[in-house]
């Protein structure tokens, strides 16, 4: 699955900056909702942008950081000057975003790191707090959180292994809604790349 289907995404959004932004914006909608709703998100934002409803409270405001900071964050995420660990700082910094979306987001655009979100945290029994980062952190704290999650993701069997398996857990949860874990993996692609 995640090989077939992360390559195609991240070959789509390593095209250019816009690309980059629907990969941001469509991790945007994945947060504290049902997978499946996502497409139907993506395509309330392309046709009324800002004035989706489905950008409720702080998801605007996400949503224009976005937009506005998608040239440079395209060029920190593909950047060879910087580490892994300063790219995920970098896009976690994206307001409302975090550790764990900024992993995604790497995962979809690189195939590294994951995403480490609620299902995941309950299956590995890990807390989010421990990844948290805010402005009074130094750099040198901040670097450490963004390194520990970097490694946490790679003891659980890292990025595609972290993929594969939440499409299956997804799938066991909802089976009325996927057919297979294929299935939900599949629609990242169709989601992002219409």
């Amino acid at each position: 699955m995640f090989k077939t289907h992360q390559p195609k995404i991240a070959r789509f959004m390593k095209k250019n900056p816009d690309n980059f932004s629907k990969g941001c914006t469509f991790t945007l909608c994945t947060i504290q909702r049902q997978f499946f709703t996502v497409g139907n998100q993506l395509k309330e934002i392309e046709t009324d942008g800002i004035n989706a409803v489905c950008l409720n409270g702080a998801k605007k405001k996400s949503y224009k950081e976005i937009i506005a900071m998608k040239g440079y964050l395209y060029n920190k995420v593909y950047s060879k000057e910087i580490s892994l660990a300063e790219k995920l700082l970098e896009v976690s910094g994206l307001y409302g975003i975090g550790m764990v979306k900024a992993g995604f987001i790497l995962q979809l655009a690189l195939g590294k790191v994951g995403c480490l979100d609620v299902h995941n945290l309950a299956r590995f029994g890990l807390s989010a707090s421990v990844f948290k980062v805010n402005d009074k952190m130094t750099e040198a704290t901040a670097l450490r959180k963004a390194n520990f999650y970097i490694k946490t993701c790679e003891d659980l069997g890292g990025s595609e292994y972290l993929w594969n398996t939440w499409c299956k857990y997804v799938a066991d949860l909802y089976p009325k809604i996927y057919r297979d874990a294929n299935h939900v993996s599949k629609l990242h692609v169709d989601f992002i790349i219409k």
